[in-house]
């Protein structure tokens, strides 16, 4: 059971980066000011106009750091990627210290869940596992406030959805819906709630593991004693 700790524990600890990573990590859906408005709303995005938008930790960081730290790629006016980078940096200006804050979290987050897989297979120490999982599930609490934060001033408007929106949709209809829609809902998506599980998973498993090795199962042999075969010679002297 040791070494099948020691061997499944790094397993679960590099599935949930590469989850964390390249799942998405934010949830955006746009919704109307009124009722009706939201109606329109909903036969657009029947008729395929984007509504909602998803973004991983991935994509964040490429919108984030595509733009080079020198200058040089940001003044290059043919570099696409450089604008779009730039552009994506002053539209979210007010909630970008809530989105530097978060991504330094969760990468702390992501660096200690590979630590403790480092732990799990060098050394197999299963209460510096958990002590481990729960400074884990600590930083998923602090990434939850710091997203909420941010949550909050873009669902009140502190942000341009129109210029927003037009980085992510080429539709002439959402952009002239953007005058009279809001942010509706804004939520952490499956890619940090797969981060928050898998440390939960790791504390239940590695609790698991410990009973399993201090009271192993074993098999309980009953042993029957065999009756004595009589010899056929006391039975012919009766």
């Amino acid at each position: 059971m040791k070494i099948a700790y020691r061997i499944i524990t790094p397993l679960l600890a590099v599935g949930a980066v590469v989850m964390g990573f390249f799942l998405k990590l934010f949830y955006f859906a746009i919704g109307g000011i009124t009722d009706e408005i939201s109606s329109i709303v909903t036969i657009a995005s029947q008729l395929g106009v984007a509504t909602k938008y998803e973004f991983s930790a991935f994509e964040l960081i490429k919108l984030l750091f595509t733009t080079d730290l020198s200058g040089s790629a940001a003044a290059d006016a043919t570099t696409e990627a450089a604008q779009e980078s730039a552009g994506f940096l002053t539209i979210i200006e007010p909630v970008l210290p809530h989105i530097i804050a978060f991504i330094v979290f969760f990468v702390l987050t992501m660096l200690l869940f590979l630590a403790l897989g480092v732990v799990a297979a060098a050394t197999g120490k299963r209460k510096t596992v958990i002590l481990m999982s729960v400074g884990g599930l600590v930083l998923c609490f602090i990434c939850i406030i710091i997203s909420k934060l941010a949550f909050d001033k873009l669902i009140g408007g502190e942000i341009p959805l129109n210029d927003l929106v037009g980085m992510f949709s080429d539709s002439t209809w959402m952009k002239l819906l953007t005058t009279v829609v809001t942010v509706s809902s804004a939520t952490l998506s499956a890619g940090f709630y797969a981060v928050f599980g898998m440390y939960l998973l790791v504390i239940f498993w590695t609790i698991l593991t410990n009973m399993l090795i201090n009271t192993p199962i074993e098999v309980k042999r009953k042993h029957r004693r065999k009756k004595p075969i009589k010899r056929l010679s006391a039975v012919f002297r009766r």
